[in-house]
């Protein structure tokens, strides 16, 4: 595979994504005050345009696994394959993850397999961290480390290029005109760039004590049985399942079925959220999670202990997202420092 390393210019990468709009979606980053959001790329608008920054907003996966498809008929028949620039490391390794649920079980879904093909991942190094930030104790790191198909570090007016799929090849040699060979300097300056950021999380991580894996390793599976911790964790949820929903590895769903007046109309796929309700609700109104605690405990059971045990992968890539969108101010790390330490507000008869 290859593992070439070229340059690009602001201005010629921008021209780039011009030309390529007229076979592409070309989707990029762009910042609205403190915050980035992914949007079709405009030549208008290329000053707000951010290729560095953290994560954005919304998570990768609803490009690839949208928030509401429509599955009656088979995937959609696009004309045009997708472009996403931008992509942050913390997105990217959700794809172990989520490549795992949908391409790898005893089926292949069609429509997030039609929707990964079809697309194209250009990632870009963090240029900055954020308190939330804490991927470094995930297992992870402020560049992307696998799953883009090339990837973007900026250095002042240019980017370096790192070339790591036949796809990300394909697309270079078809715009030659655009890139040059990189030299060890411009590597050596992306590098000193990485270890910056990598310090800035460290930074943070060690301020807050947040755990790493080695240290969250077992501690959901012991303290399971713990009703009054897991009581006391849910007691600001609100039940609005924004932790879910802004989460790159979370991928549960639901279907349901649209219906005229006179017969059935349309079939959705809709993401769905484990702190919600009527989650595990069955047929006949029976809920084995009918109690908020147990389905806050579902959500770090599943990512903290099942699975581990199942993929060998904390399904969580630090990316604070959770914690920015939280109005009961629950923070995760907070709670596997609960978890990892046995400390928590417990009621007073306890």
């Amino acid at each position: 595979m290859p593992t070439n390393h070229y340059k690009i210019t602001r201005k010629d990468l921008f021209d780039l994504f011009g030309r390529l709009s007229d076979a592409y979606k070309v989707f990029v980053p762009y910042a609205k005050g403190e915050r980035l959001y992914f949007d079709k790329f405009d030549p208008a608008k290329e000053d707000l345009i951010e290729l560095g920054g953290i994560k954005q907003s919304q998570p990768v996966k609803s490009f690839i696994n949208p928030p509401r498809e429509k599955i009656l008929n088979g995937p959609k028949k696009d004309s045009k394959p997708l472009i996403l620039a931008g992509v942050k490391g913390c997105d990217l390794s959700s794809f172990i993850l989520q490549d795992f649920v949908f391409l790898q079980g005893d089926t292949e879904d069609p429509f997030y397999a039609t929707n990964r093909k079809n697309a194209i991942l250009i990632g870009t190094d963090c240029t900055y961290a954020k308190e939330t930030c804490f991927c470094v104790a995930m297992e992870g790191a402020p560049y992307p480390q696998k799953y883009f198909d090339l990837n973007l570090s900026s250095i002042t007016d240019y980017f370096i290029v790192e070339v790591a799929t036949d796809k990300g090849k394909a697309l270079i040699d078809n715009f030659r005109m655009f890139f040059k060979n990189a030299n060890p300097q411009d590597i050596k300056l992306r590098d000193i760039n990485r270890d910056r950021v990598t310090a800035q999380v460290r930074d943070f991580i060690a301020r807050r004590g947040t755990k790493d894996t080695v240290q969250i390793k077992g501690a959901v599976e012991k303290n399971y049985n713990l009703t009054a911790l897991w009581q006391d964790f849910a007691s600001t949820c609100v039940e609005c399942g924004a932790c879910n929903l802004v989460c790159p590895t979370c991928h549960c769903f639901l279907l349901f079925d649209e219906k005229s007046k006179e017969d059935f109309k349309n079939r959705y796929r809709i993401w769905d959220a484990c702190l919600y309700k009527t989650f595990a609700k069955v047929a006949g109104g029976a809920n084995p999670r009918k109690h908020l605690y147990e389905r806050l405990r579902n959500r770090f059971e599943k990512k903290f202990d099942f699975f581990p045990k199942v993929l060998n992968y904390f399904a969580c890539t630090g990316c604070g997202r959770c914690i920015e969108a939280c109005p009961g101010d629950i923070d995760l790390r907070e709670v596997l420092k609960g978890l990892v330490d046995g400390k928590w507000n417990k009621p007073p008869n306890e």
